[in-house]
């Protein structure tokens, strides 16, 4: 441990450092929008074939109502921990260890895809063929992005921020481009006809839907660092959900309207960005998908970093996490600990997985829907429990909101454990258990206190 770290409890992340604009870019950057469209319109075209410009847009509304439950609990106690500490609040120590640790591990599960994407993409825009075929070649390249993000992470949040925004706006650039060429070629707004729904599997478009909206609550994980820790999360967190739906919304419906459904569906285990790009945009507009694709994952690294060193922060405080993991960089008030443990675990995942099994990589990005909607189906059930007592005035809020939340990723889940096969369950099902006898192997501090 360098000299620059600090030893004490008492230390704490750099405060004001956030405004809205930046917060917003970090919970869009998060979803990765340009990675998530490129790997997930292919397939939302398999399972609802036209619909799915329509499917992205009501799987909004639950994702929506648990940013709302976000922001209700924010309001009260603004913690980097996010939802575990809010769970452990409503529903004792015991539920927030493994709210967080589900949380945690569905970030290190979709590191692994964000690496592989990056990796690949890069050898494809530096037309190394053989390179993007090589498992070595993209565990190895795929290892020094994770490091490289990890670095800029820990150097502070400020440059963390500066980064995201330079990265997003090359990947808005990319997919409006795309869009409004797409509806140019195309000829009018409209899509194929509705009737073709393609295999009709609704609950598996949700589940897909439910991935690509993840992320903006990295908004809410960066509340300590923010202005206005009460207020700026929640503003920024709805307005990258505004930007995201938008967006989604329009590439969807402009993939569907140009290339219609059977093509989308032919290429449903590809990238339709490399299928269509060149095609649509010419060479070097194909290259600017390519290069979107690239900095999309590079930019979701570093905000899927962010926010999960600073729940393994946050547990560490309350005794669910080593009290090493608390520890704050004297230098860059960034968590130390937390940031390079995830990094290298991140970094084992994703070179064990990269070198074993494609299929285990496909059976991961399911696995981390499921576990996305157990941790926000746990926020939005802590909602009326944390704030018992205190309903006067704010049943809608407190209520209202939560219980439809929860009713959606409910549905949600039943849903996905009748379509997304055993792969992903067995996954989610092995990470629980393991998640289970690491949280209460750890004896809580004798005495009970919060750790500062």
């Amino acid at each position: 441990m360098t000299t620059t770290e600090s030893r004490s409890r008492g230390r704490s992340l750099r405060r004001d450092a956030l405004g809205i604009g930046s917060s917003t870019a970090i919970g869009v950057a998060s979803t990765a929008p340009a990675y998530s469209l490129a790997v997930s319109v292919g397939l939302l075209a398999g399972y609802v074939g036209a619909a799915a410009p329509l499917v992205l847009a009501l799987s909004a509304i639950p994702v929506v109502l648990v940013a709302l439950c976000f922001r209700e609990l924010n309001q009260a106690e603004p913690d980097a921990g996010t939802t575990f500490k809010w769970t452990e609040k409503a529903f004792g120590l015991g539920i927030g260890r493994m709210v967080g640790w589900t949380t945690v591990m569905a970030c290190v599960l979709v590191m692994s895809n964000l690496a592989q994407v990056a990796a690949v993409y890069t050898y494809d825009l530096l037309g190394l063929d053989s390179a993007v075929d090589s498992r070595l070649a993209q565990a190895g390249l795929g290892t020094v992005f994770i490091l490289v993000m990890a670095l800029l992470a820990y150097r502070g949040i400020q440059v963390a921020a500066w980064t995201q925004m330079l990265l997003l706006t090359v990947e808005l650039v990319a997919l409006l481009w795309f869009a409004i060429e797409a509806f140019r070629e195309a000829g009018s707004l409209s899509i194929p006809a509705f009737s073709n729904t393609g295999d009709g599997a609704w609950a598996a478009g949700v589940l897909v839907a439910v991935f690509l909206y993840w992320g903006w609550d990295s908004s809410f994980s960066v509340n300590e660092e923010s202005r206005n820790p009460r207020s700026t999360p929640a503003i920024a967190a709805l307005i990258a959900n505004g930007v995201l739906i938008i967006l989604y919304v329009v590439v969807a419906w402009a993939a569907v309207a140009y290339a219609g459904v059977d093509p989308l569906t032919e290429i449903a285990d590809d990238d339709f960005f490399a299928a269509l790009g060149t095609e649509l945009l010419g060479s070097a507009g194909g290259n600017l998908l390519i290069a979107a694709v690239l900095v999309s994952a590079l930019a979701s690294t570093q905000t899927t970093i962010l926010p999960t060193a600073r729940t393994m922060l946050s547990m560490a405080r309350q005794d669910a996490f080593p009290g090493q993991f608390a520890r704050i960089s004297a230098r860059y008030q960034t968590p130390s600990v937390s940031t390079w443990v995830f990094a290298g675990a991140s970094v084992l995942t994703y070179v064990t997985l990269v070198l074993t099994s494609d299929a285990v990589l496909a059976d991961s990005v399911a696995a981390v829907s499921v576990l996305v909607s157990l941790y926000y189906l746990a926020t939005a059930a802590a909602v009326p429990v944390y704030f018992r007592g205190q309903l006067q005035g704010r049943v809608l809020q407190r209520v209202i909101v939560p219980v439809l939340a929860a009713v959606s990723f409910v549905v949600v889940l039943v849903w996905a454990v009748a379509d997304v096969g055993t792969g992903p369950l067995v996954v989610v099902g092995v990470t629980m258990v393991v998640g289970a006898a690491i949280m209460f192997s750890m004896k809580p501090h004798p005495e009970g206190e919060e750790r500062a």
